[in-house]
């Protein structure tokens, strides 16, 4: 058994320096091989505290084991809440910021910014704390980092105002949706588009603060007192029935369960009222298990992004293998490894069942290429390509130099980390010997080759288009993840 669970920091210590590989395992939301090791897994249910609530400067200080919704829970009667939220809420807050967690809002940035302060292991067990106002720019790389410079065993986190949301969806086609997009993104606090290809139609989802709590029944909102899901369990019954029509290409009835879903979800949810996280974390029950991918791009480019999306899936014999993607927006951040870092970022959320991830997320991936996509960290930490990842993070030397400082020995990563900072490194150095900047690729190293390219399962996915022997060890991981990805002893397939 490779579970640890240790109780206090004495018996975490002991386990990081007597152990050659640790990797931690939080809720099991990410759907890349993250928590996979060849030695010991840790668990944290048994240190799972909120430290302190500082009300006077309105931070919470929490060990790994505390999951979002219960630091949610425990500042609500303060008037308080976490600074943003995903879709789910399940989450260990920990494990949340290392993986880049981000909300809807253009006006909000990603749940790492919100940090103060990291507590960390290292693999020597001594302890560091990192700050952020003592090492900027060692905090900057602290999240997300996906756990490669230490066990995070404390994080300080600057709370908000607790806020109720007025909120609302209605319908329109997608094509009505891209020139209206950044008006409806910049208009409202909070907002998410969900595109239903095959109908070629989207709900659109805002929700705005209200000033007192019960303004927005006043104008008849439904009151909702708790989670409001996204979809129910009678719409989740239909939307399996969708996907076994698709299956059977039996696309017009498929189609037709399809709008008896999104009629109900616009009668459930056209307008109410909650308290923010029971808005915001939509997805807390009736999932359908699937591996997604999610790509960050230039939100200044939305416009041409969309249109080419939907010119895509409109191209005959073109099929999203799915019912629907989600697009929503996150504020810029300064974080080394953000997707958000230095640009507003407009994310598209793509999922398939894992049988079908291999073609269609590498479709998808070429798709997106010119756009300069930056892949969302839960999702796979390699990419198509180690110059794709090069270009796109500015700061990724840097990044490089830090894993190699504070984790000489490599104890913090696995064979899926191992690859990708080994194919990293290379590069950099590839590029350095030449002369050549992050930002000037030349054409073959910017080419998708479609015949060495290969695309890890449940999202984590990488091409090599040089060496045979290269391609053989790529190929090899490759099936690995994907037979760990199918482990049901994993669950790395994602139910949101």
């Amino acid at each position: 058994d490779k579970i640890r669970s240790p109780k206090d920091h004495e018996e975490l210590v002991n386990l990081i320096k007597n152990h050659k590989e640790v990797r931690c395992v939080g809720s099991m939301h990410s759907c890349a091989p993250l928590v996979k090791s060849d030695d010991i897994i840790l668990d944290f249910a048994k240190m799972n505290k909120i430290l302190d609530i500082d009300l006077e400067n309105a931070t919470a200080t929490v060990q790994p084991g505390v999951k979002v919704y219960e630091l949610c829970e425990e500042v609500k009667p303060y008037g308080y809440a976490v600074g943003t939220l995903g879709t789910i809420d399940w989450q260990g807050v920990i494990g949340a910021v290392m993986t880049g967690t981000h909300g809807g809002s253009l006006t909000t940035p990603s749940l790492h910014d919100f940090v103060e302060s990291y507590t960390l292991i290292m693999g020597d067990g001594e302890t560091r704390k990192v700050a952020r106002q003592d090492e900027p720019e060692l905090f900057s790389a602290m999240a997300p980092c996906m756990g490669v410079f230490g066990v995070v065993i404390e994080c300080k986190i600057r709370l908000v105002k607790l806020q109720y949301l007025e909120a609302e969806m209605e319908s329109m086609s997608f094509k009505e949706v891209i020139p209206r997009f950044r008006e409806l993104m910049e208009s409202n606090k909070y907002a998410r588009v969900v595109v239903y290809p095959s109908l070629d139609m989207a709900t659109v989802w805002k929700a705005n603060p209200v000033e007192n709590k019960g303004d927005a029944v006043d104008r008849g909102a439904t009151d909702y007192a708790s989670y409001t899901n996204f979809r129910n369990a009678e719409e989740k019954s239909l939307l399996e029935g969708f996907l076994i029509h698709q299956k059977n290409k039996e696309y017009e009835k498929g189609d037709t369960v399809l709008r008896q879903v999104v009629e109900s979800q616009l009668n459930r949810l056209k307008h109410y009222e909650g308290a923010y996280n029971h808005v915001l974390c939509k997805e807390r029950n009736h999932g359908i298990p699937h591996a997604d991918i999610e790509f960050g791009m230039d939100y200044s480019r939305a416009e041409e992004i969309l249109t080419s999306v939907r010119e895509w899936y409109l191209t005959e014999g073109n099929r999203v293998p799915y019912y629907n993607f989600e697009i929503r927006t996150t504020k810029k951040d300064s974080a080394m490894m953000s997707c958000c870092y230095g640009r507003d970022t407009l994310y598209i959320d793509f999922q398939a069942k894992a049988s079908e991830t291999f073609p269609f997320f590498n479709t998808m991936e070429k798709l997106f290429e010119p756009y300069g996509y930056r892949k969302h960290w839960a999702k796979g930490m390699c990419h198509s390509n180690p110059e794709n990842i090069i270009k796109q993070f500015p700061q990724i030397r840097k990044f490089i130099d830090y894993m190699t400082e504070l984790d000489p020995e490599g104890k913090f990563r696995n064979e899926h980390i191992r690859l990708w900072y080994q194919k990293i490194k290379e590069r950099l150095e590839e590029r350095e010997n030449l002369g050549t900047t992050t930002n000037n690729l030349g054409a073959k190293e910017q080419c998708f080759d479609d015949e060495t390219s290969t695309t890890f399962a449940s999202s984590t996915d990488v091409s090599v288009t040089d060496d045979s022997e290269e391609l053989d060890l790529f190929d090899a991981v490759a099936t690995k993840v994907l037979s760990d990805a199918m482990d049901s002893s994993l669950n790395l397939s994602r139910t949101d």
